[in-house]
This record gives structure tokens, sequence and C-alpha cells, in this order.
């Protein structure tokens, strides 16, 4: 049981400290940087309030929330091969005590970071705008941090296929848009035919916009098996990151 505590205790050191120097300090040193990931989201729900009204504002901020969680979290994809293979920091994680998870949460985590700005702005226009209690807003969260461990997985399980690194810069723009802007974020799923439905049920952030959307009251699929959904394919991504990762070099 000690020994346990132990290993948990520096499994979340081990996170907290990566998310530091690879997070926190480069949003010190250009907090410009912040931008990146929130500055196109919130141009789209700009035109969204312009052409749509007030009526279509509730959904573009829930896009434009799923759209900054997405963007701040697939682009673990490219820092972890860019890690791995140029800059060969991962070397000196292998040598020590720390787990492979530990170092792909704090590289996650680190990631999210500047993304935070965008996604709590989101989370408080939507929660005043639609006048969201503690629950909801909780609920929201949660299913937020769930999109983040499934999406941030996602990115580690396509990282581990690098040989060079410029050959994934191109993907995460393109994961960004499938996943954050084409998928049924900004609009809801029923607006899609019944074939096209299927297939919006292969991207996760699907099921997190229509949870999003029943927990703010907008008419929306079953939210329990939503959730049921957006587990599985959180434990699914985790699963092939973890089989795939690769923490030694051959």
């Amino acid at each position: 049981m000690r020994l346990l505590i132990k290993r948990i205790y520096y499994g979340i050191r081990t996170a907290i400290i990566i998310s530091w120097f690879n997070g926190i300090l480069s949003i010190l040193r250009s907090p410009l940087s912040a931008l990146t990931f929130f500055i196109t989201p919130l141009s789209l729900v700009f035109f969204i309030y312009i052409f749509g009204g007030k009526s279509a504002l509730g959904y573009g901020l829930i896009g434009g929330l799923i759209s900054s969680m997405v963007s701040s979290s697939i682009i673990v994809e490219t820092d972890a091969s860019f890690i791995r293979i140029v800059l060969k920091i991962q070397d000196m994680f292998v040598a020590s005590p720390v787990s492979p998870i530990s170092y792909a949460a704090g590289l996650a985590l680190s990631d999210l970071i500047p993304g935070l700005p965008g996604v709590v702005f989101f989370i408080a226009f939507l929660a005043i705008y639609n006048n969201l209690n503690a629950i909801q807003i909780f609920l929201i969260i949660l299913s937020l941090v769930i999109t983040w461990a499934n999406i941030s997985s996602l990115g580690f399980f396509i990282s581990t296929f690098a040989r060079d690194p410029r050959d994934l810069w191109v993907y995460a723009p393109i994961l960004s848009v499938i996943l954050g802007f084409i998928s049924p974020v900004y609009y809801p799923l029923s607006f899609l035919p019944e074939w096209a439905r299927v297939i919006a049920f292969l991207s996760p952030t699907t099921y997190t916009g229509e949870i999003i959307r029943a927990i703010v009251g907008f008419p929306s699929e079953n939210a329990l098996y939503l959730f049921l959904g957006l587990l599985v394919y959180t434990f699914l991504f985790i699963y092939l990151a973890g089989k795939r990762m690769r923490w030694k070099e051959k």
C-alpha cells in the first residue's frame, strides 16, 4: 500500500513537472500563444451570431467550447513525436523511474494549458447565456475532461507512427477541423440526414456536443447512452495509445 501511494505521488509530480516546463513556461514566454486555440472558434461564433441571431448563439458557444478543447488536445500528437525524435527528452524519462502513463499525462496536460483560457471563456459565456446552475457546469466540465482524455490519447496513438515529426504537422490541423468543426458540435445532430448520423457517430466529439446540448436543455439524443459511448471511445484510445506507445526506442 505504501509503495502504491509512493508511485502515485511520483506519477502526479512527474505530470506536474512536465506540464510546467512544456506548458506553463511556454505561456509565460509567449502569452499570445493561447490565442492559437481561441481565435478561430471565437471568430466562427461571431459569424454564427451575425447570421443566425440569438437563437443560434447557444449552439455556437457549445461548438466553440468543444473546438477549443479539441485543438489544444490533438496537438499532443506533434509534441510527443517532436520531443521523442528531435529533442530526445523522452530518453531522459525512460532512464528515470517515471512511468509512461505519467509522462503521457504530463504532456497532455501541458498542451491543454494554452487552451484553457478559451475553454474557461466559453464555459463562462455559456453558463451566463443559458443561466446554468452548478450541477450543469460540473457535468459540462466532466464531459470536457473525458473528451480531453480521448482526444489526447488519439494524438498519442497517431504520434507513435512517426519517424519524422514533419510527417505529423499536417495531421493535427486536419483532425482539428474534422473533430472540432465538421462534426456536429456547432449544430445539432438532427440537422443531418439519417445516413450521415451514422458516420457522425464515428467522431467522439459528436457525443460531447450532444451531451452538452442535453445538459444545457437543447433537444438532443439520450444523454446516458451518449455518455457511455464517449467513455467507450476514451478507453479505446487510451488502450491503443498505450499499446502502440514507443517508450524505449529500438
